[in-house]
């Protein structure tokens, strides 16, 4: 096994080194990179199985690289990516990352998911080539066993489906997984669907729902829609409807994700630049070195040589 590590963080080095000496991973199997020019030089040489990165690099963040690699000039040489989550100052929502073809994982786990990868991809011949995003993945909470098995048999070629019999079984299982997108039937041993509702929204208020339900009243719909319901569909209904359904509200999902993400993005740059402004007016030197150096991880890459004169240029 040979890895391509794309990492510019001292501590992360020797942490992700350490991780993987302890599956049996050595030194020399491991490449590290700090530029994008280097990370595409390296890659390029086709002698990797997978890649490690920091949420960004000199040159590029994840989404760009993710990009990048999955680009037409690269895809010949395209590699499962995993993002080290602690190099990461904001969430990534599961969602997006499943779009761009990278998955996000901690130090802890990094050793084991990297071993487990490389073996199932030894498994099935994995070559490197253009990578497809993996399916979304479903949960359908739902006791009628019927409608579970219509639902799954008619959405399993198009998303990886979890099944729970009942409403506490299901949150849990939504809770370890956080699926894409739930199928929530209302009437549930254990904990009834609302509950389940109302707990999945105290987590992530952006989680696509869709109610299912045999009970069309129209205070349910009002009162479940206004609590974060995506959807709310009556049965019986057809199964094209569903397809149709969570096909849309998958679409609408990626953007309010990518929307909220690029929010807070916003709103914490702007916090690192009122940080910055208070380090500089105390000229706590170190402090203000720290906060830029968080500000070029959320702002990667540097200006062109012709931007760079023209910045040395202005006058404030």
């Amino acid at each position: 096994m040979k890895l391509l590590i794309a990492s510019s963080i001292d501590e992360i080095i020797i942490e992700i080194r350490s991780q993987l000496a302890a599956e049996g991973i050595k030194g020399d199997q491991l490449t590290f990179v700090d530029t994008v020019d280097s990370f595409v030089k390296k890659l390029k040489t086709d002698a990797y199985n997978l890649i490690i990165a920091d949420y960004a690099i000199e040159g590029a963040d994840i989404w760009q690289l993710a990009k990048l690699i999955n680009s037409t000039s690269l895809s010949a040489h395209s590699l499962p990516i995993f993002l080290v989550k602690e190099t990461c100052e904001l969430e990534i929502p599961s969602l997006l990352a499943r779009e761009y073809s990278f998955s996000v994982i901690s130090l802890n786990e990094l050793g084991a998911a990297v071993t487990s990868t490389y073996h199932d991809n030894q498994s099935i011949g994995y070559e490197r080539g253009p990578i497809n995003p993996d399916k979304h993945n479903l949960l359908i909470i739902e006791d009628d066993e019927d409608a579970a098995h219509s639902a799954f048999h008619s959405l399993k070629d198009s998303y990886t489906i979890d099944i729970a019999r009942d409403g506490l079984s299901g949150y849990e299982l939504w809770e370890s997984k956080r699926h894409d997108l739930v199928l929530l039937d209302l009437m549930l041993p254990v904990m009834t669907g609302d509950v389940v509702l109302n707990k999945i929204m105290a987590v992530d208020e952006l989680q696509p729902v869709i109610i299912v339900t045999g009970h069309d009243r129209a205070f349910n719909s009002k009162e479940l829609l206004l609590n974060g319901a995506s959807e709310y569909l009556c049965k019986p209904f057809s199964m094209s409807t569903l397809k149709t359904q969570c096909q849309t509200l998958l679409m609408r999902a990626k953007l309010i994700y990518q929307a909220q993400y690029t929010n807070t993005k916003l709103k914490t740059l702007t916090n690192l630049l009122w940080t910055l402004d208070q380090a500089l007016a105390q000229k706590n030197i170190d402090k203000a070195q720290r906060v830029m150096a968080a500000i070029k991880t959320l702002l990667p890459g540097n200006p062109s040589e012709d931007e760079q004169l023209n910045l040395t240029g202005l006058e404030f």
